[in-house]
């Protein structure tokens, strides 16, 4: 199941205290090796593992990136991506497995939002591109 991060939950309550949380011009997929925990733990794939590893913008306008919520099986409300997001390819010596994503508000250091479980864990091979399909990226709360 999803989580929001630490730094989401504070901004949820600093915004209680009338304090806006600051909508960012996009959302970036980060991929992990492990499960990043809400510390936003340093768990994203390494550009020693992955030289061209790069965080994928979900696209713009937001609106349009991800799914209206809807109900999941589970009782709560769920989010998918609606964009198909294409990693570049391993150039790396060795494969990577990754086991979940994360949503970051840059492309580059920023703040974590949320993060989630793969379906199944994804072994990405030398010359390998991990791609998202839309639908496969699952934000789920409950």
């Amino acid at each position: 199941m999803s989580a929001a991060s630490n730094y989401l939950e504070s901004a949820l309550l600093e915004h209680f205290r009338g304090t806006q949380l600051p909508l960012p011009s996009n959302f970036f997929v980060a991929l992990h090796t492990a499960d990043p925990a809400d510390a936003a733990l340093g768990t994203e794939v390494s550009a020693a593992a992955w030289p061209s590893y790069a965080r994928q913008t979900v696209g713009s306008p937001l609106s349009s990136a991800w799914t209206a919520s809807a109900d999941e099986a589970g009782g709560g409300k769920q989010i998918t991506n609606a964009n198909t997001l294409n990693f570049p390819a391993n150039n790396g010596a060795a494969s990577v497995q990754v086991t979940h994503f994360s949503i970051w508000d840059s492309g580059n250091g920023g703040n974590m939002w949320a993060h989630a479980p793969l379906t199944a864990p994804k072994t990405i091979d030398p010359t390998d591109i991990f791609s998202a399909i839309p639908g496969a990226l699952r934000l789920i709360s409950r």
